[in-house]
């Protein structure tokens, strides 16, 4: 049977709890509350275990889930982010393209968008967090002192050893603590711990925005990172082994795989990768539209504009040499453009003769 209880807060937010052993139950209850589910079991449902607790912070939910038997999760979200740590057991989740797996010591960190399918072992007990997109756009455009231009998209695998998964460990233990406790949680106390995460998470995990499959980062790495990074980028199509790259850097092989490890949850091999794959799309484009770009510029082809602004904005955005000898209308045309639609392209003016 269903039931449901819920504790209100000071400031209209609360504690909400539901316990079910009923596969419909749990599929309604969860539908009703966050997004569209599909639940299914491995099994005939006997061993379901439903139990959720849920505190209200602001737009977003701080949640402590189990099923009890394994069940499979189909679902996606736009709205925000899913932040997830397993206390038992762990997931498997097919996350658009990627798969991913967590168990004791690793947390996951979903970004709005993909569809996926969750599949929990049996005895998996999880933390999770709804962290609303708006506070993680906000946040960014704080420490960045700009607003983003599209939300960032992180690496989904937090290690709960590194800095930021300790982070991640300490204030999701917080919030179980209010989650089981008998008196109503104290909003201001609430209201201070996710922001607090959300600046950590941007600080020190790595993210790629828009279309680019490049992670970066939000403030500085070390030197021996930095430097990698440049000279992957400068010699990106050269054939470079890691133990030569890290003896160019400064460093041995091992601190050069750590350091990249840290800043950029990834191997410098599987960074260099993403560089070349992102250095092929800009190439692929400006191939497929250099005809667009030699074109003159006429009256009312504002739409060709456009679109000779956008791939100009990717070859020089990547490094890439623009298309030899544009038209000087076609030049004049894009000086005189607003400023607001080049954000990646600066053309000085022309030397008086």
């Amino acid at each position: 049977m269903l039931a449901e209880a819920v504790q209100s807060g000071r400031s209209g937010g609360g504690v909400h709890r539901m316990q079910t052993t009923h596969l419909g139950d749990a599929t309604d209850y969860l539908n009703q509350r966050y997004c569209g589910h599909r639940l299914d079991t491995d099994r005939d449902h006997s061993d379901l275990d439903f139990r959720h607790s849920a505190v209200e912070i602001g737009p977003s939910t701080f949640n402590m889930l189990q099923y009890g038997s394994p069940v499979s999760i189909a679902s996606e979200f736009d709205a925000f982010y899913m932040l997830e740590m397993p206390l038992d057991g762990g997931v498997d989740i097919e996350f658009g393209s990627d798969t991913f797996h967590t168990e004791a010591g690793l947390a996951l960190l979903l970004s709005p968008g993909p569809r996926f399918v969750s599949h929990w072992r049996a005895g998996t007990r999880q933390l999770m967090l709804q962290i609303h997109r708006d506070l993680v756009r906000d946040r960014m455009t704080e420490l960045a002192r700009r607003r983003p231009l599209a939300l960032p998209v992180f690496n989904p695998v937090i290690q709960l050893r590194s800095e930021s998964g300790q982070q991640v460990q300490q204030v999701l233990s917080e919030l179980a603590n209010f989650a089981v406790r008998e008196e109503a949680p104290d909003p201001e106390q609430l209201s201070r711990l996710v922001p607090l995460l959300v600046d950590g998470m941007l600080r020190n995990l790595a993210f790629r925005q828009g279309e680019s499959v490049v992670f970066e980062r939000l403030q500085a790495t070390p030197r021996q990172v930095k430097v990698a990074m440049d000279l992957f980028r400068d010699r990106f199509s050269d054939k470079l082994n890691m133990s030569d790259v890290a003896r160019e850097v400064g460093v041995s092989e091992r601190s050069l795989f750590d350091g990249f490890q840290r800043y950029y949850q990834r191997s410098p091999l599987v960074v260099l990768t993403d560089i070349r794959m992102q250095e092929a799309r800009g190439h692929a484009a400006c191939r497929a539209l250099r005809g667009q770009l030699q074109a003159p510029f006429r009256p009312g082809a504002l739409g060709r504009a456009r679109l000779t602004i956008h791939i100009l904005q990717i070859c020089c955005g990547r490094g890439l040499a623009p298309p030899d000898k544009p038209s000087t209308p076609w030049l004049d045309m894009v000086r005189y453009l607003p400023i607001g639609s080049l954000p990646c392209l600066f053309i000085p003016p022309r030397s008086k003769p």
